[in-house]
């Protein structure tokens, strides 16, 4: 990555309204093969993903997803996020990554905006 992404104070968690996306998206890592993870909720300032490795808070990504749009199209978009939190699911058959996505273009911010509301 390029430039450090902000990482947002406590008092910054969860200001945005959140909505269940579940989907296949891509987790890309420095360095290492892009990986499946399944979303489960987005916001605009954050995502959920269940990922099938641990990874540690802070770590720096890019996650690849297609966003719903009505009434029958997808807007693909890449998000630049950073790991807040990883939590083993069971049920899931991963990890749970809670992840901040501090810095979006307008465009990206309105599809997930439109998203949220739609």
């Amino acid at each position: 990555m390029t430039s450090a992404l902000p990482i947002p104070s406590n008092d910054e968690r969860r200001n945005h309204e959140r909505r269940i996306l579940r989907v296949q998206a891509e987790l890309i890592l420095t360095g290492r093969p892009p990986m499946a993870v399944r979303t489960m909720g987005i916001s605009e300032g954050g995502l959920s993903v269940l990922c099938p490795v641990n990874l540690p808070a802070r770590t720096e990504c890019t996650v690849k997803v297609s966003l719903p749009v009505p009434p029958t199209g997808r807007k693909p978009v890449e998000l630049r996020a950073v790991v807040r939190y990883s939590i083993l699911s069971s049920s899931g058959g991963g990890f749970q990554l809670g992840m901040s996505v501090p810095v979006t273009d307008p465009v990206t911010a309105a599809a997930i905006k439109a998203y949220i509301k739609n």
